[in-house]
């Protein structure tokens, strides 16, 4: 090796040598490497401590261990934790552990030529590693953690001893600096093969930068960095593509260089010395944790364990996750999603409604399954239902048609026509917090579960879906949204949702076709449904079972949410996991397009990958759905009425990743081994997936996400991609723009790309896009369609199969607005080729 290689080696880790809560969701791990003997691996479950104690420690024992610091990342279920010799130039040394507590045996990756040490990050779905090799920055990858590609060159460099990547708007950064130099520059790639040509970051008015430390936190890409002597300062990178001022650091004294970085929620990390520090806003730290293991101490690695354990499902009040690193595997969002689950589903903090949206501090995710019908509400069944986000009484709105009550008040529905609610049923209240008012699969279908499984019900010989126990569904708000809207003078040019915005929409079915025996299966609620007409509703309160939970979330590393979705088990098959439900709907068209693609040579296909397999199945043909190609489907027959088609039994394509299985075995795994969950309604539900970066490539993890009882019918919301046109006045044609962009990224103000996405996102990626509402379709209630300028919603829907009038007016409602004609022409015409 070059002396100047090796003293630059040696430069990264002489600022390493020195001579001498309650259960959080997710834990820190801080690994400290000593010289020749190992690395010390300390778990940290109370991140939100002000000073860290560990609650686990373990050790990896290995003489190959310099004092280059490590580098930890989860990826796929593990963490994994990666460094280099001070000798070896030929090999990366890394170790695996589930929770990080267990480390197995060091294992090799051979290298050429390494220079310096290594870094990672998770992107499409792989690790990456970069480091300096001679005289270029390379990488690595690997897809499973075992089997790595070979060295590829990321840049041309001839001394790049400091480099690091980070993901962030999508992208793949690297960044790096020469030695004896005082500049930054960065590369970055689309897909982590093709690589940009060097851009510069900045450069410091100094001799030389001893440092660079990237990490995303709070929506910003901040690169820490260290130069001259003892100068610690940070610059924000944000999604305009800007670079902020320099800010010097507070609270990180004595210190010649910065090695690691992490984020947990709303906290950040960072190591230095043998010391790590936390922050809330990035700039101001304090003493977190510091360990010493003799004389030949390194600084240590950071990273985070996402592993559900068994406190997540047992701790009282559950805390919704505040936001998630960038560079992860999808296992990540899976636990993210399971997590919000455990918190959105404890019970909310009594007494009500003073307390709504604010969980119970005594009670766990544990405590509300024991049983079916919990003696509270549960914390989102309290949010605002969206007719209470956006009223229709005049008195009770603001300029912009959103709320001025408190968002502790007692519920309230009100409807354009009902501006004090639909009249009630004898003996009926609004006390409720579940106001089941949508009917239809956004008036696409209407979807029916036969009460003598798997049959339809019939009358005669023509089919009658009203005597089978039809799936209703509402949609709700939290907190964040409320005060967004209350806040609102007129309707913005486009709609920005805070961060911390979480919405969610629940289907459930009527608790009294379910058989007896199987009742304890699902959490239940005395809600609010309405019989009779839509034009002239009353409302009722019955006991209904919860069948389905969808859940966005916005938070400032993802602004275009994260979609998870979570479904009874009990949804195709019935308790018995083998015999059919029967589970059908009734299109609300009998025609389906798909203009931009030749359908005549080239049936329309939808392609997926369940993490271990890529599979292509075929959509529904263009043309009429009612056909002999379709035996068992009518239209304008057999009690079908004219315009729709029906009844089609609902399918499932193997769409679930292999990586949510895995967190869900996992979920299911620690219900069984505790007594807390021996009769709880929860280990009848499962995660169906999650979706958490935009995409227009089908085969990414989740792409057509979509809940088989909320999104049931092809083409039109499972298996969606692009844009529905639907309905058309006088036409019972379902048009499936499949190659429609639909999302705005990195996010709406600083959009750089339009991409095509599927399943849930794709779907509100279109309220983004084409409808300027932030990805939130509630917002359609100040978006009037109406010419007097009314806001609010219309009617709340009645139980039952309507006549074709009704139903195409159901669908109108959620189709676009006056305002957004132009979107509309211009998907109807779209004529894009594949």
């Amino acid at each position: 090796m070059a002396l100047r290689a090796v003293f630059s080696r040696l430069l990264l880790c002489l600022c390493s040598v020195f001579v001498v809560s309650s259960t959080y969701a997710e834990s820190v791990i801080i690994a400290t490497p000593q010289r020749g003997v190992g690395i010390e691996v300390d778990v940290f479950d109370s991140p939100d401590a002000i000073n860290g104690k560990p609650s686990a420690t373990s050790s990896v024992p290995a003489t190959s261990v310099g004092l280059f610091t490590p580098a930890v990342q989860s990826f796929k279920g593990k963490l994994y934790m990666f460094w280099v010799s001070d000798s070896d130039t030929a090999h990366i040394y890394f170790s695996t552990s589930v929770e990080g507590n267990n480390w197995s045996s060091p294992q090799t990756i051979p290298v050429p030529n390494l220079l310096g040490n290594v870094s990672v990050t998770v992107f499409k779905q792989k690790l990456i590693l970069t480091f300096t090799g001679q005289a270029q920055v390379n990488s690595i990858s690997s897809e499973d953690g075992m089997n790595w590609s070979n060295v590829s060159p990321i840049t041309a460099s001839s001394d790049a001893a400091y480099n690091s990547p980070v993901v962030y708007n999508g992208q793949l950064f690297v960044f790096y600096c020469e030695e004896d130099d005082s500049t930054v520059y960065y590369v970055t790639s689309d897909d982590g093969l093709q690589w940009s040509q060097p851009s510069l970051g900045f450069k410091e008015n100094a001799y030389r930068i001893l440092s660079i430390v990237p990490v995303v936190y709070n929506g910003e890409l901040l690169l820490y960095y260290s130069y001259d002597i003892g100068h610690l300062a940070v610059r924000a990178y944000d999604r305009s593509a800007h670079w902020g001022d320099e800010q010097t650091l507070s609270g990180i004294a004595n210190e010649l260089l910065l090695s690691r970085a992490t984020m947990i929620g709303n906290r950040i990390f960072i190591s230095s010395g043998t010391n790590t520090f936390a922050s809330t806003d990035g700039v101001n730290w304090s003493p977190y944790f510091s360990k010493t293991l003799g004389d030949l101490t390194g600084a240590p690695g950071l990273g985070v364990s996402y592993a559900i354990t068994t406190g997540d499902l047992t701790t009282d009040n559950p805390q919704l996750p505040a936001d998630l690193a960038t560079g992860l595997s999808h296992t990540d969002y899976a636990t993210f999603a399971w997590r919000s689950f455990f918190a959105l589903n404890n019970t909310a903090k009594t007494p009500l409604p003073a307390n709504r949206g604010v969980g119970n501090p005594d009670s766990s995710f544990a405590d509300s399954g024991k049983a079916s019908q919990s003696p509270n509400p549960l914390l989102w069944q309290t949010f605002a239902h969206r007719t209470e986000l956006f009223p229709a009484a005049k008195e009770q709105k603001n300029s912009a048609g959103g709320p001025i009550r408190p968002f502790g008040s007692a519920p309230q529905y009100s409807y354009i026509q009902f501006p004090n609610g639909a009249p009630l049923a004898a003996g009926a209240t609004y006390a409720h917090y579940n106001n089941l008012d949508e009917a239809t699969q956004i008036g696409q279908n209407a979807i029916f579960f036969p009460v003598n499984p798997p049959n339809a019900a019939k009358t005669g010989s023509d089919y009658a879906p009203s005597n089978d126990s039809q799936i209703l569904f509402e949609a709700k708000a939290n907190p964040v949204v409320y005060e967004y809207a209350r806040t609102l003078s007129d309707f913005p040019g486009h709609i920005v949702l805070p961060d911390g915005a979480l919405e969610v929409k629940a289907a459930w079915r009527k608790l009294a076709d379910i058989p007896v025996q199987n009742r304890a299966r699902y959490h239940t609620a005395t809600v609010v449904t309405y019989q009779g007409k839509d034009d002239a509703p009353v409302a009722h309160n019955e006991d209904y079972a919860l069948v389905a939970l969808h859940i966005i979330h916005k938070t400032p590393n993802y602004p275009t949410f994260i979609f998870a979705t979570f479904e009874h088990e009990d949804a195709l098959t019935l308790s018995d996991g083998k015999s059919p439900s029967g589970l059908y709907y009734i299109a609300n068209y009998n025609e389906i397009a798909y203009p931009g693609l030749d359908t005549t040579n080239n049936p329309p296909t939808a392609t997926f990958s369940d993490g271990n397999k890529t599979y292509t199945v075929s959509l529904p043909n263009a043309g009429l759905v009612a056909t002999s190609k379709n035996p068992g489907v009518y239209s304008n027959s057999n009690g079908i009425p004219e315009g729709q088609a029906g009844p089609i039994r609902v399918v499932q394509p193997p769409t679930i990743y292999s990586e949510v299985e895995a967190v869900n075995n996992r979920v299911r795994q620690l219900m069984d081994g505790s007594s807390e969950f021996n009769n709880s309604v929860w280990k009848h539900y499962r995660l169906k997936g999650v979706q958490a970066i935009p995409s227009s490539t089908q085969t990414d993890p989740d792409y057509y996400l979509a809940n088989i009882m909320v999104e049931s019918s092809q083409p039109g919301i499972q298996l969606f991609r692009g844009s529905n046109v639907f309905p058309i006045r006088n036409d019972n044609t379902l048009t499936n723009a499949r190659n429609q962009p639909n999302i705005n990224v990195p996010d709406y103000d600083h959009s750089t790309q339009s991409l095509t996405m599927g399943g849930c996102m794709g779907c509100h990626g279109i309220a983004q896009s084409s409808l300027k509402q932030g990805f939130s379709f509630l917002f359609d209630a100040i978006n009037p369609m109406l010419g007097n300028k009314q806001t609010g919603f219309a009617n709340p829907e009645t139980v039952g199969l309507p006549d074709p009038r009704t139903m195409k007016e159901r669908a109108l409602k959620y189709s676009f607005g006056p305002r957004n004609r132009e979107a509309i022409e211009k998907e109807a015409s779209s004529r894009q080729t594949p």
